[in-house]
């Protein structure tokens, strides 16, 4: 099997572990791209790797696009997702963005230390078709003309 590392989207760091509404992690920018392709897991040491995802937590950062330059936060506590622009630089060129993220947590994640984020790009999908819309009241129950 073969991975490619990721090179638009680099982590650098956690940032106030342990702090409720200020944790989160700090993600720079590299080159532009897709935030749909994108998720984070979360992970501990294995007892056969030293990179397992801990069961049901992920976060999928959603539909957007990013510039070289932004800021992504994943913060892990409730929240709006937000996008304050910076000021233009001198040279004129666009200004840099930070997106704040929110994973939706009711606690703290990273105060354990040996829990750690993992970005993962999406390669491959597999989904099962949506079932057909269907009555789903009582058979015997006459049903409601709509005209």
């Amino acid at each position: 099997m073969s991975i490619e590392v990721i090179e638009n989207l680099k982590m650098v760091e956690v940032l106030d572990h342990g702090r409720p509404n200020h944790e989160r992690v700090a993600i720079y920018v590299q080159h532009p791209c897709d935030l749909s392709e994108y998720c984070m897991f979360l992970t501990m040491a294995g007892a056969e790797s030293p990179v397992a995802p801990v069961r049901d937590h992920m976060l999928w950062f959603g539909y957007g696009l990013v510039n070289e330059g932004d800021w992504i936060f994943v913060y892990t506590a409730s929240g709006s997702t937000t996008i304050t622009t910076n000021a233009p630089s001198k040279d004129g060129s666009f200004p840099s963005r930070i997106i704040s993220i929110h994973w939706g947590k009711d606690h703290t994640i990273f105060q354990n230390r040996a829990v750690n984020p993992l970005l993962v790009k999406i390669g491959a999908l597999g989904a099962i078709a949506p079932p057909a819309p269907a009555y789903q009241g009582n058979p015997n129950f006459p049903r409601p003309r709509l005209f």
